[in-house]
């Protein structure tokens, strides 16, 4: 995983680059399959974000987690995994960069599974509203990013 500055004049975080890796298959046992991404994340805050993908040039709305998922199992080692909104094609080994809009939450740890989907889909939803208050949905175009200054033109 790496960084890549953003042009001076943004003033938008850095966009965080990593390669997506096959994780656990939890999150699509769930319901929701996420994009697990390979890297040194220990830099990252624990906690649920809303976040804005950038893959093969497309622009993607995303819930990202970061951290051990205490839920899952006492032992694991931090990880960073995103949910990509209304996306279903296989990722695996492909390079795609984030860039964090918003918090939703600290990560914590739910007494059962069921609590954790119904914690999830919370968070969507709570996502949702909030990328549509900054003017953007999951059928925006590029220029919508570009426009919000959310990643510069080209990245590599």
């Amino acid at each position: 995983m790496r960084l890549e500055t953003l042009s001076p004049n943004l003033e938008a975080e850095p966009i965080i680059i990593g390669t997506v890796v096959k994780g656990r298959q939890l999150g699509k046992k769930l319901g929701f399959p996420t994009a697990n991404i390979d890297g040194n994340i220990s830099w990252l805050n624990n906690g649920v974000f809303g976040v804005v993908v950038m893959l093969n040039d497309s622009f993607h709305l995303g819930v990202m987690n970061v951290g051990v998922k205490p839920t899952v199992d006492a032992n694991l080692q931090k990880t960073v995994e995103i949910f990509i909104l209304n996306f279903h094609d296989d990722i695996y080994g492909e390079e795609l960069g984030f860039n964090i809009l918003f918090k939703i939450r600290d990560e914590k740890r739910f007494a059962s599974l069921e609590l954790l989907t119904k914690q999830i889909k919370e968070d969507i939803s709570y996502a949702k509203k909030r990328f549509k208050l900054i003017g953007l949905t999951s059928t925006s175009k590029e220029d919508d990013f570009a426009n919000k200054q959310l990643f510069k033109s080209s990245w590599s």
